[in-house]
């Protein structure tokens, strides 16, 4: 294995999973449940991350020649979901150990995926930077990539653990702002994408 090529896709994956956004704001929510309920979520985020490198390579030509409007349908899409989890958390209690009420590990697991397929950011990674990278520097970096990955949605519901165990309530209050604002903002911004991309397209047609 060339361990400089692992090396690199393990820094992008890094710096494709840490920043905050939807999916480390439903990830740290769910990780309020417990450990399980966030690791699943991001169990299922990189699933989608997945899937999403297997398309790109099969669809890599096809992909090339489609225009800005292709994203419209996953910025619309993401857009729309990300505000109805954003409603979702704002408007949810505390959680109590072990999940109750919440939903099971398996349905955050499914949350998970089905946010990253919509996730307009992730989509766009793999179709732009994404297929350049492994076409470039093959298994190895995908390998890396996904080290990276898997360690941190271990590492992230882990480190809210430890904050609901010093401070649940202070803990809480703290996800489920910046859950819900993440989401909020996010949810409206590529809703406005989605509109935009739109009007180009129209006003470009005539």
């Amino acid at each position: 294995m060339d361990f400089a090529k692992f090396l690199l896709g393990a820094l992008l994956g890094y710096s494709l999973a840490v920043p905050p956004g939807p999916m480390n704001a439903l990830i740290a929510a769910w990780s309020l449940k417990s450990f399980r309920h966030g690791f699943a979520v991001g169990a299922g985020a990189m699933s989608a991350d997945f899937l999403l490198m297997l398309l790109t390579l099969a669809l890599s030509t096809a992909l090339k020649s489609l225009g800005e409007i292709y994203y419209t349908p996953f910025y619309a899409a993401g857009g729309a979901f990300f505000l109805y989890l954003a409603y979702k958390i704002a408007t949810s209690k505390p959680p109590k150990e072990g999940g109750s009420g919440g939903g099971s590990p398996a349905r955050g697991y499914l949350l998970g995926l089905s946010l990253g397929l919509v996730n307009p950011y992730q989509v766009g990674w793999w179709i732009t930077a994404g297929l350049g990278s492994i076409a470039q520097f093959g298994v190895e970096w995908a390998a890396g990539l996904f080290a990276a990955i898997f360690t941190w949605i271990t590492a992230f519901p882990a480190a809210v653990r430890a904050g609901w165990r010093a401070n649940s309530r202070a803990t809480w209050l703290a996800i489920k702002i910046f859950s819900t604002a993440t989401l909020l903002i996010f949810g409206a911004y590529f809703l406005y994408i989605s509109v935009l991309l739109i009007y180009k397209t129209l006003t470009s047609a005539h």
